[in-house]
């Protein structure tokens, strides 16, 4: 969901009208209708075999003139030989990556860590090498990839939960469940990503709470961003959406890739940050949710010159693109 989302904010930003999006597979058909018509899936029938075998088959698909095309591409699985045999068919090739020690065949390479705000950062000359000449680096946060859109007006409530497009909301059970038993009150929003594999669990164990609400696969989580006190999530590209909307939040890094430096957090305007494993000390949660709940103000005024400039953002890549 992750790799899906920024590609979207890409098409967003650069007002894009014509256009692909290359999947594996759709079995799991969450996306919006209004989407399902730009997918192509690349595996229906065959399977995976390797990255030259997966470039050819990519390639054969694609209807249009090759040579006039801009590829983008935002996989892990796919590396520098997939890159290469591509690049030789198309106009340009854009990657969207997380990884500096990666190497590359790349025009232009995305990544948006804060990290590399720093001119001096040591990453930098470590990316040009992993890329070929005359690449385009866009680094940093004036590049990020989130979405900007909200749509319908804002969704009240005191605290968000949230645990990416695919991650299991009730890591978060006990924690919910303590903050519920000391402020009654309290209204939570539990929102279930698409591809997540337990909906009805979920219902089960929270839908006869007063003042828990549950949103089961949103296309879009910014309205209730924009109308909660608190956000509590994993350390996503909903990160970058929280910073830009000031939000004060308290982020898990529940993966693998989720691999930013408690400076960088800082960058984003995020000062609360713990790792999947915090989550068995339920108690000094449960109290450190409270007290951010009681200096809502005082983390807002933390975050006003250290959050992400979201009018910026399209501006920065407009000038590339």
């Amino acid at each position: 969901m992750g790799h899906y989302s920024r590609v979207l904010s890409l098409i967003d930003y650069l007002n894009i009208k014509e256009y692909k999006i290359v999947v594996d597979n759709l079995k799991n058909n969450n996306f919006s209708q209004k989407e399902k018509k730009n997918f192509i899936c690349l595996y229906d029938k065959k399977k995976y075999k390797n990255e030259i075998n997966d470039a050819k088959n990519f390639l054969s698909i694609i209807k249009e003139k090759k040579s006039t095309l801009t590829i983008v591409k935002d996989s892990y699985r796919f590396g520098f030989k997939w890159e290469k045999y591509i690049r030789k068919n198309c106009n340009k090739l854009v990657i969207i990556d997380d990884f500096p020690d990666k190497k590359h065949f790349a025009d232009y390479y995305i990544n948006h860590n804060p990290h590399f705000d720093n001119p001096k950062c040591d990453l930098i000359n470590i990316i040009k090498k992993n890329n070929k000449k005359k690449c385009q680096f866009l680094l940093g946060t004036k590049y990020a990839l989130f979405n900007l859109k909200s749509g319908k007006k804002s969704i009240r409530s005191d605290i968000v939960f949230y645990n990416g497009g695919s991650g299991n909301i009730l890591v978060y059970e006990k924690i919910i469940n303590g903050l519920v038993k000391i402020k009654k009150n309290f209204k939570i929003i539990l929102i279930v990503g698409p591809y997540a594999k337990n909906h009805r669990k979920v219902f089960k164990r929270f839908n006869f709470i007063k003042n828990i609400k549950i949103i089961s696969k949103p296309t879009n989580i910014l309205n209730y961003l924009r109308g909660t006190k608190l956000f509590v999530s994993s350390a996503g590209v909903s990160a970058f959406e929280s910073s830009a909307l000031k939000l004060p939040t308290l982020l898990f890094q529940m993966n693998f890739n989720q691999n930013l430096q408690d400076f960088d957090y800082e960058k984003l305007g995020h000062y609360f940050m713990l790792k999947k494993n915090d989550l068995i000390q339920t108690g000094k949660i449960v109290n450190l949710v409270l007290l951010m709940m009681k200096e809502i103000s005082m983390i807002k005024n933390m975050m006003v010159n250290n959050s992400i400039k979201k009018e910026n953002v399209k501006k920065n890549f407009r000038k590339y693109f």
